[in-house]
Formats: structure tokens, sequence, C-alpha cells
């Protein structure tokens, strides 16, 4: 009945309306749009015809499995799992198939890799997606860390705040990798993260939903070293299906040397301003439950409330 085959940036049209159908039935408030799916596709991370697959019925797109690996020289080697089931095709062996294909690949991967580093085949889905998580426990995953999305209304707005010996700046024009690197430094110590490449780093800043504009970083104001940095992401096709304008903080790290000197905060509180000023209604941020740097306290501190929380699943290999 179903037909199986590679996915092509050609299916990149039918998978994104097959997403966004699935995440309308799962109740997930965004609405995919199809150039941020084209630049997920291509990112390096993906080889469609090695590690892609979508199921077909009479010609229709009805799911997809696609294999995320970034090869990484620190912390660990791992594969994410990214994939979805049109509603009206579940329950019938359509995602056992497509996870099991992507398990197959992942393991293939990550065992033709010889290091010492722990290796991991993980996929995520928020907690209240059942489906996902019954079929997790199928595959033999289990659900290792959670990660909370959380949000702030752009209304009573803490004052801006200096930190001694340093200087908060807009993102220049010249100094992306320089701050990358300083990223990748901030986090070594974050769970399952290991170190942004160069084009992927670009397409955050400046692919489709970039906004350096709103973006910041802190500078040791003796050195000029770039100590921490907060890269805001905008997607303006969720608006309506949320009935608010979200400024995404997508990413927010401090040197270790320089936490718990209030360097966030300051920079968050830039960052909710300059939001404001551009006409958003609302902040939001993800943030690991676990994470050792006290974000989830800073952040409730500063007024942002849990929204929804997504389960990562993990493999060992």
């Amino acid at each position: 009945m179903f037909q199986y085959r590679a996915a092509t940036l050609a299916d990149a049209p039918a998978i994104c309306d097959l997403i966004v159908r699935s995440e309308r039935h799962d109740g997930v408030p965004r609405v995919l749009d199809l150039v941020e799916l084209i630049e997920e596709m291509s990112d390096e991370s993906v080889d469609l015809a090695a590690r892609s697959l979508v199921a077909l019925i009479d010609a229709r797109v009805v799911g997809h499995m696609i294999v995320h690996h970034r090869r990484a020289d620190v912390v660990e080697q791992r594969c994410h799992l990214d994939g979805t089931v049109d509603p009206a095709f579940r329950r019938r062996g359509v995602g056992g198939t497509l996870v099991e294909f992507g398990l197959a690949k992942a393991r293939m991967v990550l065992t033709a890799i010889d290091d010492d580093l722990p290796k991991f085949i993980r996929l995520a889905g928020y907690d209240y997606i059942d489906s996902v998580h019954r079929l997790a426990a199928r595959m033999g995953f289990t659900p290792v860390r959670y990660f909370d999305e959380l949000l702030r209304p752009l209304t009573d707005l803490p004052e801006r705040f200096a930190v001694e010996g340093l200087r908060i700046e807009p993102w220049p024009t010249d100094r992306d990798e320089e701050i990358r690197a300083s990223k990748n430094t901030a986090f070594l110590d974050h769970w399952g993260s290991v170190p942004t490449p160069a084009a992927a780093w670009h397409d955050q800043l400046h692919g489709y939903s970039g906004r350096p504009d709103l973006s910041f970083i802190a500078v040791d104001a003796t050195t000029d070293q770039v100590v921490a940095m907060l890269v805001t992401s905008r997607y303006e096709s969720d608006d309506e299906t949320l009935g608010r304008r979200d400024g995404w903080i997508q990413t927010l790290g401090t040197l270790r040397e320089w936490r718990g000197k209030g360097v966030g905060s300051a920079l968050i509180v830039e960052a909710l301003h300059a939001y404001l000023a551009d006409g958003l209604t609302h902040a939001s941020i993800g943030v690991d439950s676990e994470n050792p740097s006290g974000a989830a306290r800073l952040y409730r501190n500063l007024g942002f409330l849990p929204r929804q929380r997504m389960v990562t699943h993990q493999i060992e290999v």
C-alpha cells in the first residue's frame, strides 16, 4: 500500500504541507514556512540521498524521516531523527517503518566513526503528543531530558543595567567567527551541545529566521574579548496562529569565568527593550530544565513563565 523512497528538495513543498497538517492536528503552535524547511533540508547535517525517507500513497507524501548528523570532535557524536506521519495515516505502521530506517542509518553513521566519544541517537517531541512517546518507547528509546519553552509579554520591562567590567553592544557586522568561537566554548558544558560549524552559524544569524539587528554581545571592557552573546530569531509565519509577535532568544551563552555576574540578565533585558521597540509583543526562550548554569531560574526571575515542554528520547550506540 505504502511506497518509500529517499526525499529530495523537490519534495520540500509536500513535506512542508505534511508537517503543517500534522502539527495543526497535534496542537503544536507554529506554522512551518517553506523557506525555513528548505534551509533545514539543505543544511550540512543532512544527506537526503543517503539518510532520508518519504512514505507515499498514490504519489502523495504522507510521512517523512530525515537523519541529521554533524560530526563533532569533542563531547559526543550524535544523530537526531526528525520526522512525522500524516494524522490520517497513523497506526498503520508508517511511523515504525520510518523510525526503523532512521535508527539503521544513524547506527551506520555512528559506528563508522572511530573515536572514543559517546555516541547517541535522539528524537524529540512535545510532551502532549502521546503518539511520539509511545513510538519512541516501542523502538527502544528512553526519555533523558526535558526542555521548557518559556514566554514573557513585553510589559513592565526591567530597566537596563550595567555589569562592571563589561560593555553590552549591538551585534557587530564583522565579528561572527570570533563570536562563534566564544559560543562554542561557552556551551561545552551544556548537555547535548557540540561546536557549531561556520555554515550553520551563518544560517542561524543570517538565514530565514536570523535577526542580528535584535542580537547583542557582551565584551570585556579591557580586552574587548567577547564573553557572552544573545542571538535572536523571528518566525513571522507563526504570528497569526499565536496571536502575538515573538522574539526568540535562540542562543544565550556566557563564558564560564563570567557566569554569576549578571551578564545573561543584562543581555536579556537589552533584548527585551529592543524587541518592544521593534513592535514585538512577547519574548520566548527554550531552556534545558537541568542546565548547570542556572538559566531556568534566571529566566523566571526576569518574568518568563513555562508555556510548553519538549521531551528528548535517546538510544546509546
